[in-house]
């Protein structure tokens, strides 16, 4: 375990297909001024993660580096000046690139104290359940309030429904009002949407499902589809658009970046909207931090909250690797350092 001046942290030292991160002792963080250390608790691993640690991401970092971004855990040490109300003992969740470690000392800004209602509710395993809500419960919400502008009823397709974004986007979704439809390729899968509380679902292995999502809305259309997903779907998707519509561009978890006839742009009146959350919080953080407030509030009311689907040990990191990167879970696949 880590000591007053060393710490262990996961590092990728060659960003290459198939690479699991190296468990290295380093300097422990120091916590400068407006810092606080957190003692981290447990990360969760996404797609995302995998994409960045095996050179695939459009990102690259240069190695050695610390993968992960999503983390809970407990405040050990504050900073000299304002913590933001933040003290030494308080359970903490964020978003901050470099979360594998044991330790982390960054920005007080840069993390979220936990409600007595959040803890409340997530008991025991308040550290897994928070180290799993806060990126893709940010990116749904940063996607559909502030940039695609969801207007309650309005339809939302959303596509990947069953995976950790698109869970979370059928949360807010539902949140914000919206009639949601979910597109997932199992019935397992499609169960999941429902049960997180998709009005719908449908088979997106289908060759029909988009007229089944056109029958569905009606002349409306789709207002808003939200989109992690790529490939074909994209197109089939966007094709579901109804007047003024918006597309929202968030991944390409299918490995594929499609080529989009823009002339369906036109007859629809439809716009494509980029997400890159990473981006956003480093351009403007006084927005995703309202937004990441906004998702401590929705979880404490219950209304989103991640599906975890195992918790495992820092030994059994492969093996965490090898779910997500086979995409065999239907929900976050946690490691927790906390005994």
């Amino acid at each position: 375990m880590a000591t007053d001046s060393l710490h262990r942290a996961w590092r990728v030292h060659n960003a290459l297909p198939g690479a699991i991160p190296r468990l290295d002792t380093v300097a422990t963080p120091a916590c400068g001024p407006g810092e606080v250390r957190v003692r981290v608790r447990a990360f969760a691993i996404s797609f995302v993660d995998l994409l960045l640690i095996e050179g695939g991401y459009q990102w690259k970092p240069p190695t050695p580096f610390v993968p992960g971004s999503e983390f809970s855990g407990v405040v050990e040490a504050c900073g000299a000046g304002d913590t933001h109300g933040l003290h030494v003992g308080d359970p903490v969740c964020g978003v901050r690139q470099g979360a594998w470690a044991e330790t982390l000392a960054l920005p007080a800004t840069a993390v979220h104290k936990l409600s007595a209602t959040a803890m409340q509710r997530a008991g025991a395993d308040w550290d897994t359940e928070a180290s799993a809500l806060m990126a893709p419960g940010a990116t749904a919400l940063y996607a559909l309030r502030e940039r695609a502008q969801l207007r309650p009823s309005e339809n939302l397709l959303v596509l990947g429904a069953a995976g950790a974004v698109g869970h979370a986007a059928v949360q807010v979704g539902k949140a914000l009002g919206a009639r949601v439809i979910a597109a997932a390729s199992s019935p397992d899968k499609r169960a999941a949407a429902m049960a997180a509380g998709a009005d719908v679902a449908v088979d997106s292995s289908s060759g029909a499902w988009k007229d089944e999502v056109k029958s569905l809305c009606g002349e409306p259309g789709v207002g808003v589809v939200f989109d992690p997903v790529g490939g074909d779907a994209t197109d089939t998707a966007f094709r579901t658009l109804g007047w003024n519509g918006r597309h929202l561009v968030v991944g390409f978890t299918s490995g594929t970046i499609h080529a989009l006839k823009t002339n369906l742009a036109i007859v629809k009146g439809a716009s494509l909207i980029g997400v890159d959350y990473r981006q956003a919080a480093a351009r403007d953080s006084s927005v995703t931090r309202q937004v990441q407030a906004d998702v401590l509030r929705l979880h404490a009311q219950g209304l989103v909250r991640p599906r975890i689907q195992e918790v495992l040990a820092p030994a059994q990191l492969a093996q965490a690797f090898a779910q997500v990167r086979r995409r065999e879970t239907l929900g976050r696949v946690v490691i927790r350092l906390a005994p």
